[in-house]
């Protein structure tokens, strides 16, 4: 392969990844903005989104593959501090949305599954 056509795929690749994180964090900010309400500090309402028990998140993580789309973490949310994160399975193209924090990062809260206008 000759080193312009290298330098092609390249930029190629890069701005795909650049397009694809602009969408990440786009998808953040709209989330965020959705449900406000609940992202505050005094609110101890729950997203109102289907859960996920552990053990069944646990198995789905071993047996799925998971895309990362973005973590966030500091983030008031049921009164306490979290880290969110939001995953896609690669194969459906559903979003899972994983809250861990509280005391010592002891409490966990999985959404999902969750389409993408759920999260807009």
């Amino acid at each position: 392969m000759s080193h312009l056509a290298r330098i092609f795929i390249l930029l190629v690749a890069t701005a795909v990844a650049q397009v694809a994180h602009a969408d990440d964090a786009g998808m953040q900010e709209r989330f965020d903005q959705k449900y406000a309400t609940y992202l505050q500090a005094d609110s101890q309402a729950l997203l109102p989104l289907p859960q996920l028990e552990k053990p069944a998140w646990k198995k789905f993580q071993e047996s799925r593959p998971l895309r990362k789309v973005y973590s966030e973490p500091d983030k008031f949310y049921n009164n306490k501090v979290y880290v969110f994160t939001l995953y896609q399975a690669t194969d459906d193209g559903n979003y899972y949305l994983d809250a861990v924090g509280g005391f010592w990062g002891m409490d966990e809260l999985i959404y999902g599954p969750l389409l993408e206008r759920d999260l807009q």
